[in-house]
């Protein structure tokens, strides 16, 4: 008895606790074993407020236990009741706790809908408790969700609430949250066009991880850095979030998205910022958590890498992303998608017609809608390419379905690209030169409005062939004169060759043979610079 009251009421539930812990940490085929010692150790705590930090965290590793079997219902009994309990005794930290990993396991199963239930009644609690930091981690949740949602007006007042919190001088000291803010409202600027708002929320984003680097660098010096500062203690509680690794990557990465030149060369040196914090956090142990992130730093690169025409770089970004994702099955399964796109484009820009257009049938058979859509539209162009009669009223069928995807569509920035795109393609596929012109018009403002200057070029390119055999020719000139300086300034020389191809034609029906003669061999200087970066 006397040992008894040394140790304490509830020292074997606190023992049997960390036995499990441990056997969860360090053993992979004994979870009976560690089942049976969490239900010892629940059955063996003390009722009374005094000790319900011991049982909520061997509820933790129960939930924990029951996610890693993937026995998801047995999860979310538990983290419901423990959410409810700690509401009725009024355990703000642990109310906390359990929202965000009820609502972190619904996410993950897909099921936004009552993630974003859970993390309403989060926000609700806090507002009745006057616990600012908890809303602020709650309504930045509920704003990833929404964003990827593209539900913006839910979006609007979200970001008008952490606004206000963001000036409260209360919520400073707090870089952690912040950082994660401003990257998703850039990330909401930048899918709804607002390109001067995704910018500034970037600049904000880079100041904030400034401010969270040097916290990171005292916890690094003090040897308190937990899980590469994942784990953020503010207002009496812990909380864990981005490390300060994947938040150095997603700064870099959204900051690559929002950079506007043409040559491209910002956009990559962000992203080789961010392949520099993922690399610091997989020497610090963080290698698993950060491969989905490396891979979508690869996948960006590729992408800019074929805009750029740079072939061998973006042959070994998407060698780079097959290898990230053929790690692990589930993760493959995942990203198969995404990484036979980019393969598929590859293939298309450097010639190998066939395999990619095998490539690019393999993407609409997944079920991602972004890059079935995607896929949709490069086989169209690449079957536009010489078709026959019979490929042409196939091709015309393939196009009008497209239209009614698209006109299905809520009016937006993110579908004003698919719309213009769409324009781009009946522009090409219809064989009535007015209504080509008119597509071709109507895709050319579109694509002024989104700022996406390689296909005002290309677009350019076509009105000028469509107005030229009507003699229109000063018309003709002023649109390959302008396509020429777009392709000069984002280093295009296949859209310059082309541009400078239809001028000589120009040349050719006014009668200047020597002019013609001079543009023609630029024009095949172009094509041979184009060939080069093909064949690297």
């Amino acid at each position: 008895e006397h040992v008894h009251s040394l140790i304490g009421p509830d020292t074997e539930s606190k023992t049997r606790l960390r036995i499990a812990q441990l056997l969860a940490d360090w053993t992979d085929d004994r979870e009976e074993e560690e089942e049976r010692q969490l239900t010892r150790a629940l059955m063996s705590v003390p009722s009374g407020d005094a000790y319900v930090d011991t049982r909520y965290m061997i509820v933790v590793s129960q939930c924990r236990l029951f996610v890693r079997r993937k026995e998801l219902t047995w999860a979310e009994q538990k983290l419901k009741w423990a959410l409810t309990d700690a509401q009725q005794r009024d355990q703000r930290h642990w109310v906390h706790h359990f929202a965000l990993d009820l609502a972190h396991m619904y996410l993950d199963k897909g099921d936004s809908q009552n993630a974003s239930s859970v993390l309403q009644t989060l926000v609700v609690y806090a507002q009745r408790t006057c616990d600012k930091f908890g809303m602020a981690v709650a309504l930045i949740q509920l704003l990833a969700i929404s964003t990827q949602a593209r539900s913006w007006s839910t979006a609007d007042s979200l970001l008008a609430s952490l606004d206000s919190l963001a000036g409260d001088p209360a919520m400073a000291g707090v870089p952690q949250i912040w950082t994660r803010f401003w990257v998703l409202k850039a990330g909401a600027m930048h899918c709804r066009g607002r390109l001067a708002d995704a910018q500034e929320a970037c600049s904000h984003a880079r100041q904030s991880l400034m401010e969270w680097q040097s916290v990171f660098a005292r916890q690094l010096a003090a040897n308190c850095a937990s899980a590469g500062g994942s784990v953020l203690v503010a207002d009496g509680r812990c909380v864990r979030g981005w490390s300060y690794y994947e938040a150095h990557a997603w700064v870099m990465l959204m900051s690559s998205y929002v950079v506007r030149d043409q040559t491209y060369e910002p956009a990559l040196r962000f992203l080789s910022l961010a392949l520099e914090g993922v690399a610091r956090g997989e020497a610090d142990g963080a290698a698993s958590l950060l491969q989905p992130l490396k891979l979508h730093i690869f996948l960006r690169m590729a992408d800019l890498c074929i805009a750029a025409q740079s072939m061998g770089e973006a042959k070994r970004a998407i060698d780079q992303a097959l290898a990230i994702s053929t790690n692990d099955g589930s993760f493959w399964r995942s990203s198969r998608d995404a990484v036979a796109l980019r393969w598929a484009m590859y293939l298309h820009r450097t010639g190998h017609s066939a395999e990619a257009m095998d490539s690019y049938r393999c993407v609409l058979r997944g079920r991602h809608e972004d890059l079935r859509f995607a896929a949709q539209i490069n086989l169209t162009m690449l079957q536009l390419v010489g078709p026959s009669t019979e490929c042409r009223q196939a091709l015309r069928s393939t196009v009008a379905g497209l239209v009614q995807t698209v006109e299905a569509l809520p009016n937006g920035p993110h579908e004003s690209v698919r719309r213009a795109l769409l324009e781009f393609v009946q522009g090409i596929e219809t064989e009535e030169p007015v209504k080509s012109k008119t597509h071709l018009l109507a895709c050319l403002k579109m694509s002024t409005d989104i700022a996406d200057t390689a296909l005002q070029g290309w677009t350019l390119c076509l009105l000028a062939t469509l107005v030229l055999p009507a003699g229109q020719y000063e018309q003709a000139m002023r649109m390959c004169a302008a396509g020429q300086n777009i392709a000069q300034s984002a280093n295009d020389p296949l859209q310059k060759a082309a541009a400078i191809g239809i001028l000589s034609q120009v040349e050719h029906a006014v009668g200047d043979p020597d002019r013609r003669d001079k543009l023609l061999e630029i024009d095949q200087q172009c094509l041979e610079q184009f060939n080069l970066r093909i064949q690297d």
